[in-house]
C-alpha cells in the first residue's frame, strides 16, 4: 500500500510540473548548498490521472529523435503500473539523454526509498542534476531535501554528484541529445523540398498496419503527412526536453542563443 501511494504522489507531482516554467542556469548547482533565492514553487494541478499514465502510449518513433523523451514516457508508465525496477532502468536511459524530469524522478525515488533502494545521498545528487538548469520547482525540492540531510549525507552526495555529472550533466547528456536530434531531424527534412510525406509511429500515426505487398510484409500508414508537419511535432517534444538549457533553442534548426 505504501509503495502504491508513493507511486501516485510522485507521478502526480511530475505530471503537475510538465508545464512548469524553467529559468536558465549559468552554473552547475552545488550539492553542498542549494540557493535560497527565487520564488517558492507554486502548487500545480495534475493534468492526468495515475490510471491514464499507466495506459499511456509512448511513441516508438520518438526514440529516433529524442530518446530522453521516449524513455521518460516509458518510465512513468512502468512506475504507474507498479514495475519499479523497470521504471528505474528507463529513467536512467532517459537521464543519459538529457531528461531533467527523469533525473528528478530518480532523485525523489532514491531519497524516499520507495521506487528505488533507499539512498538519500544518491537521491540528493540526482536532484542536484535535475536542478542544473535552474528550474525553480526542482531547486525548491533540492533545497528542502538538503535542509533535512545530515552532513554525512551531504558529503556522500557530493561524491555521487561528481560521479554522475560526466555522464548525466548537460555538458554531456544534453549535448549528446542535441546532436542526435539535429542529425535525425536533418535526415527527416532532407526531402522536404520535394513534397515528401512520412509516417512515424506515435507522431502522426497511432500504429502501423502490416499489409502484404509483392509477397512481403510492409507497414501501411493511412495518415501520411508532409515532412514539415511531422518535424514540427518532433520540435514540440524537443522544446520540452531542452527547456531551460542555456545556449540552445530547439524550434527548427538549432541555433546558439546568448546567455541571460
Amino acid at each position: 500500500m505504501a509503495q502504491g501511494a508513493f507511486r501516485c504522489r510522485v507521478l502526480v507531482l511530475c505530471l503537475a510540473m510538465g508545464g512548469a516554467a524553467t529559468s536558465h542556469a549559468t552554473y552547475a548547482p552545488q550539492v553542498g548548498s542549494a540557493s535560497s533565492s527565487g520564488p517558492t514553487p507554486a502548487a500545480a494541478e495534475p493534468d492526468r490521472s495515475l490510471d491514464e499514465v499507466a495506459r499511456s502510449y509512448c511513441p516508438r518513433g520518438l526514440e529516433r529523435f529524442l530518446p530522453g523523451s521516449y524513455y521518460y514516457c516509458v518510465a512513468r508508465r512502468e512506475l504507474a503500473q507498479g514495475h519499479a525496477a523497470r521504471s528505474v532502468a528507463a529513467l536512467e536511459q532517459a537521464a543519459r539523454w538529457g531528461s531533467k524530469q527523469a533525473q528528478f524522478l530518480l532523485g525523489v525515488g532514491y531519497t524516499r526509498g520507495d521506487s528505488a533502494p533507499l539512498d538519500r545521498a544518491r537521491g540528493l545528487a540526482w536532484l542536484a542534476l535535475a536542478a542544473e538548469r535552474g528550474d525553480v520547482v526542482y531547486l525548491g525540492v533540492l533545497k528542502s531535501a538538503m535542509a533535512q540531510a545530515s552532513d554525512e549525507d551531504k558529503a556522500e552526495a557530493a561524491r555521487w554528484y561528481g560521479q554522475l555529472l560526466p555522464t548525466y550533466g548537460d555538458e554531456m547528456a544534453a549535448t549528446r541529445a542535441e546532436r542526435r536530434y539535429r542529425r535525425e531531424r536533418d535526415a527527416l527534412t532532407r526531402n522536404e523540398a520535394y513534397g515528401a510525406q512520412v509516417c512515424i509511429d506515435g507522431l502522426n500515426a497511432s500504429h502501423l498496419e502490416a499489409v502484404q505487398e509483392n509477397g512481403r510484409d510492409n507497414n501501411f500508414c493511412p495518415s501520411r503527412q508532409p515532412v514539415w508537419l511531422v518535424a514540427r511535432q518532433v520540435d514540440v517534444h524537443a522544446a520540452e526536453l531542452f527547456q531551460g538549457w542555456a545556449g540552445h533553442v530547439t524550434v527548427g534548426e538549432l541555433q546558439k542563443a546568448s546567455r541571460p
